[in-house]
């Protein structure tokens, strides 16, 4: 469960639930990939720090510039903290340079982008050129487009879809107080779109975890936005669908009674008009989704750690996810033979499997890599949190389980199987059969495997929903039978319509 204040009651009798998301139409690898320069720059510019995805000024810096330094205590000496670019040259009383300060970026490969976002220093809304006019260039140093528009705030939004470009240069006229210097905190190479209860019709959430990791679900969300301006209109040849990509994101959150919880990093997969175009269905899953279009053919015999083999695994993706263990569980060797022309996102599944443990892609969006059980209590969900009683199911039997693991980079070898048994007097084999050739001690995994397909009894809950909740945190669920266990939360799907709920699973 994720820190909250003292206050929070995601259960007020009256209470106020908003879902709200940034979705960023923004080239993914140009602030990486851009070789920034510029006109002359003041000695306490940070060229670097104008792609580095911090949009906001440290501190409200002086300089010396006419009738800058108020005396009201708020201003600040440079700290060399977050700076962003600032031009050498100030502006005249007219506003106007005598030469215009420039910010250039150059790439090594074509980008696309829907348009382009110049954040200026936030700490001072109303220190921002008059006038900017951008341009991009192709391969050859030829002319794409240039436009000239006028901020008239800190956050300038410059509308000029481009497509394989290779430098676009921003120069700034003047500046809407005299005697100023132009001060660029972040440039991104596209435009962030914003929704909440305004102009978004619903949104679904589903993720989800095995704690045996039988299965690696990827968690998907479905947001059905208003798209009366048809930003999302697949016919006009120059239109926003040109610019989806992957690589591009939403990140989410959800407030509840005035308190926002971050919900984490989503990616795009996939966006259709609907309703003759009125609305507009925008998909998007986590990072495991992507791992299921990748190979990794480096599988050999003998054994690594479980860290050794995520890392390796990650990296393969080229996603840039990293991962994030629990306890010490790192360092649990499993067999290195992932076999050949395996889908990176199963060879996680099977390492994780293999190392006795499961994993999701958590809100810091990082591989969690956990051991589940029952641990301090959560949350209580009460008859009054539900929407209706909790069911409870009791799953099939089993009371053997059989491993089956296998190297194929031996020759001659055979499968061998490993089996576990829990089977009461005058009862028959109801067997769970598992094949995973990474698993190192055989035994010990089966054994555990069986620990979890023997807990049988499950819940099925709606409830008012508590973004705060952790998938594999551990809740209380009030039922009819006045039972009232305690049980680990597999499932958290959201629905928002205005309204907020949460179709929950979880078992004991």
């Amino acid at each position: 469960m994720v820190p909250t204040t003292a206050a929070y009651n995601p259960y007020t009798d009256l209470r106020r639930a908003e879902l709200s998301f940034v979705f960023g139409v923004v080239a993914p690898e140009a602030a990486e990939t851009a070789q920034a320069s510029s006109s002359a720059q003041s000695s306490v510019s940070q060229l670097e720090q104008t792609t580095d995805e911090v949009e906001q000024m440290s501190g409200k810096y002086t300089a010396l510039e006419t009738n800058m330094w108020i005396l009201d205590g708020t201003m600040q000496l440079y700290p060399g903290a977050q700076a962003g670019w600032q031009g050498n040259d100030i502006s005249g009383d007219d506003k106007a340079f005598q030469s215009a300060p420039w910010l250039e970026f150059s790439f090594a490969q074509n980008q696309d982008s829907y348009g382009f976002t110049l954040i200026f220093d936030n700490t001072q809304p109303d220190n921002y050129p008059s006038e900017v006019v951008t341009t991009t260039y192709d391969l050859n140093g030829g002319q794409i487009g240039t436009v000239t528009t006028r901020p008239t705030g800190y956050l300038h939004i410059v509308n000029l879809p481009t497509q394989d470009y290779r430098k676009v240069r921003f120069v700034f006229v003047g500046t809407n107080i005299p005697h100023r210097r132009v001060r660029v905190c972040q440039v991104r190479f596209g435009i962030n779109y914003i929704y909440g209860a305004a102009n978004t019709e619903s949104v679904t959430v589903r993720q989800s975890v095995s704690p045996w990791c039988e299965s690696l679900p990827s968690a998907e969300i479905d947001a059905t936005v208003d798209n009366s301006d048809q930003l999302y209109n697949m016919i006009n040849p120059e239109g926003l669908y040109l610019y989806l990509q992957d690589g591009q994101y939403m990140e989410w959150a959800i407030t509840v009674n005035g308190e926002k919880i971050d919900m984490g990093r989503q990616y795009f997969t996939s966006a259709e008009s609907e309703d003759g175009g009125l609305t507009a269905s925008i998909t998007f899953n986590d990072r495991l989704l992507v791992m299921d279009d990748m190979e990794y053919n480096d599988g050999a015999s003998g054994t690594w750690t479980l860290s050794e083999a995520i890392s390796a695994l990650l990296a393969a993706s080229g996603t840039g996810i990293e991962a994030v263990f629990e306890s010490s569980l790192g360092s649990t060797v499993i067999r290195k033979c992932i076999p050949q022309k395996t889908k990176i996102r199963e060879a996680i599944r099977l390492c994780v499997q293999a190392a006795m443990c499961t994993c999701f892609i958590d809100r810091s969006n990082a591989l969690h890599v956990f051991r589940p059980a029952i641990s301090a209590q959560a949350d209580e969900w009460t008859r009054d949190v539900q929407h209706e009683d909790a069911q409870v199911k009791v799953g099939q039997l089993y009371n053997v389980v059989q491993l089956t693991r296998r190297d194929e980079y031996q020759e001659n070898t055979e499968d061998e199987v490993f089996t576990a048994k829990n089977i009461a007097v005058d009862d028959f084999e109801r067997v769970y059969e598992v094949d995973n050739p990474l698993v190192n001690d055989g035994n010990a995994a089966a054994q555990w495997i069986l620990g979890w397909v023997q807990r049988r009894v499950s819940y099925e809950v709606t409830t008012r929903g508590n973004p705060a909740l952790d998938l594999l945190d551990t809740v209380q669920i009030d039922d009819v039978y006045s039972v009232n266990g305690k049980a680990i939360l597999t499932q958290l799907d959201y629905s928002y319509d205005g309204g907020l709920q949460c179709d929950a699973a979880a078992i004991r």
